[in-house]
């Protein structure tokens, strides 16, 4: 099994409820992160939120489909992994620190195993580029985002 992933992180000029809430929107996260291409919610939890989400990413030499399931630690962190679909595995973290002052430290994990089939089509510099595109984009897209509702 080949797994690729990594982290990455981002200083936001809001609170953390603020950076929470806009991942846990998982309908919009096609606004503000590039790699998805579409989110269609399969479940909800008794609070009303996503707890199955079925996404659709740009792998750049295709587009694959995976089923997360979705669980949170309220205000603090959500996680993501794979129920089922293309890829063989895929976990995603994010981690919310308030950092006071109406700011936040947004951290992304993110873990992949593409498969067999999308290995091959994904080698060399296209792998790297899925691989910085899934891991490095996140929290900058939503940066951008959160901070742009906020204005």
């Amino acid at each position: 099994m080949s797994r690729f992933g990594g982290a990455s992180s981002a200083e936001i000029g809001a609170p953390s409820v603020a950076c929470f809430e806009m991942v846990c929107d998982t309908p919009r996260t096609p606004e503000w992160q590039e790699a998805i291409a579409a989110v269609e919610v399969l479940e909800r939890d008794r609070d009303g939120r996503t707890s199955l989400v079925r996404t659709s990413i740009d792998a750049i030499v295709t587009q694959v489909e995976v089923n997360l399931r979705v669980t949170y630690e309220e205000g603090r962190s959500l996680h993501m992994e794979r129920a089922s679909g293309d890829l063989k595995h895929l976990t995603v973290a994010w981690t919310f620190e308030d950092l006071g002052d109406s700011r936040t430290h947004a951290s992304f994990q993110i873990e992949f195993d593409p498969g067999r089939v999308l290995s091959l089509l994904a080698r060399g510099p296209v792998l790297g580029r899925l691989e910085a595109l899934l891991t490095g984009q996140p929290p900058e897209g939503l940066k951008r985002a959160v901070e742009a509702r906020r204005r």
